[in-house]
């Protein structure tokens, strides 16, 4: 299948902490500036898989003030650009001093934010933090598990750029883990063409409703509560013969299958209370598409 509009990729870094070099080892050519900057220009990354094939833009963004470049990017103009968005990348060269160390994390932090708070609750992209080399010695030296803890405090995945081979749980590390973590992302981008008051009725599941008797999608609780009080006394109120077991055991799954979708329904619901009514309504639409995808 080949996804002809997929999601963009953003990928940030400061001036000269090795951008370039990291996109042209990802893409293996090298992007063509214009002008003296990377900021603003567009690499496209190829992608073939079994399953797909896509060839994703690459946004390049050079930050200076992480703090003015978040607040540009929360205003409604820079809000417009995080739709079509299905993967950040922040690059940064591994730092010589803990000065270094705070910018990077200001940098994260920042970036973190607008994914949180630009992409909203129910954004499924990819962020990813990739540690270039440093040339300068002697430098900042950290363990993978401290540069892995910090960050994810700021919700990205830590790639080492250096790292080869693979880890003690045969995952690929450096390069080859950036590769995979983008190939195994969505980027047929349904969610955002999804209008969620549509989904909603077109799954004939009406809008989101605050009844306390209700899971929030125009379900009523007490007849689901009914149904899989049904399916259980179907199951265990009779005797049964040993070759009725494995028929049994089929039925229990999908007494387990159900509860586990009220309890996902419920999960959502409350989570999504104190959201906005549309993000709420989007929520809402993409759990429902994913429960009916197992049904």
């Amino acid at each position: 299948m080949e996804i002809s509009n997929p999601r963009r990729v953003l990928a940030v870094s400061r001036p000269d902490h090795g951008l370039l070099d990291l996109v042209k080892d990802l893409t293996g050519t090298t992007p063509t500036l214009t002008v003296d900057t990377i900021a603003g220009s567009t690499h496209n990354y190829s992608i073939k898989t079994s399953y797909y094939t896509a060839s994703i833009p690459i946004w390049l963004d050079e930050i200076v003030e992480p703090d003015v470049w978040s607040t540009e990017f929360l205003a409604p103009e820079g809000r417009e650009v995080l739709t079509v968005l299905g993967g950040f990348i922040v690059c940064f060269r591994k730092p010589l001093n803990e000065e270094g160390l705070e910018e990077i994390k200001t940098l994260m932090k920042n970036v973190g934010e607008v994914v949180k708070e630009g992409c909203g609750y129910s954004w499924d992209g990819v962020c990813l933090a990739v540690a270039m080399p440093q040339s300068t010695t002697p430098w900042l030296e950290k363990s993978f598990e401290d540069w892995e803890d910090l960050c994810q405090e700021f919700g990205f995945e830590f790639v080492d750029f250096e790292a080869k081979g693979r880890n003690e749980y045969s995952e690929p590390m450096g390069i080859e883990r950036l590769k995979q973590a983008l190939e195994t992302n969505d980027w047929a981008g349904n969610d955002d063409d999804l209008d969620p008051t549509s989904a909603l009725e077109e799954l004939g599941l009406g809008e989101d409703d605050d009844d306390e008797g209700s899971l929030g999608f125009g379900i009523d609780l007490s007849e689901m509560e009914e149904e899989m009080k049904g399916m259980k006394q179907a199951i265990y109120g009779g005797g049964m013969g040993l070759e009725d077991n494995e028929n049994a055991e089929d039925d229990d799954d999908e007494v387990e299958k159900l509860q586990a979708m009220m309890l996902k329904m419920q999960a959502v619901r409350d989570m999504g209370a104190d959201l906005p009514e549309a993000e709420r309504k989007r929520l809402a639409a993409k759990t429902v598409s994913e429960i009916m995808k197992t049904l």
